[in-house]
């Protein structure tokens, strides 16, 4: 080996060799997919989430749609009992008074 030969070595172990970058290219693509999937099965699972939501929340304003309608009938059957029962009162007192 002579001095030349020595040198053209060491010159080709300084920067790194064409199988690493690939490999570290390989790596680095495989990363980004993986990110990438990641993130689109958490957006869909978010929109999934987002729409069950969604769905739940008509399904109760419909349930207290109805609760308030029966509601009000109750309160308007209350309201005629208490307003006839007012009435009787207030045709005794009447009533009372005159004799």
């Amino acid at each position: 080996m002579t001095d030349d030969d020595s040198n053209q070595r060491v010159e080709r172990r300084r920067g790194p060799s064409t199988y690493t970058l690939s490999f570290g290219g390989i790596i680095a693509v495989a990363g980004l997919l993986a990110s990438g999937v990641a993130t689109y099965n958490a957006v869909q699972n978010d929109i999934a989430s987002l729409k069950r939501g969604e769905l739940y929340q008509e399904r109760t304003n419909e349930r207290l749609s109805e609760e308030l309608k029966s509601v009000r009938v109750e309160q308007r059957e209350t309201m005629r009992e208490f307003n006839e029962k007012l009435d009787r009162i207030i045709d005794q007192w009447a009533h009372g008074r005159k004799r």
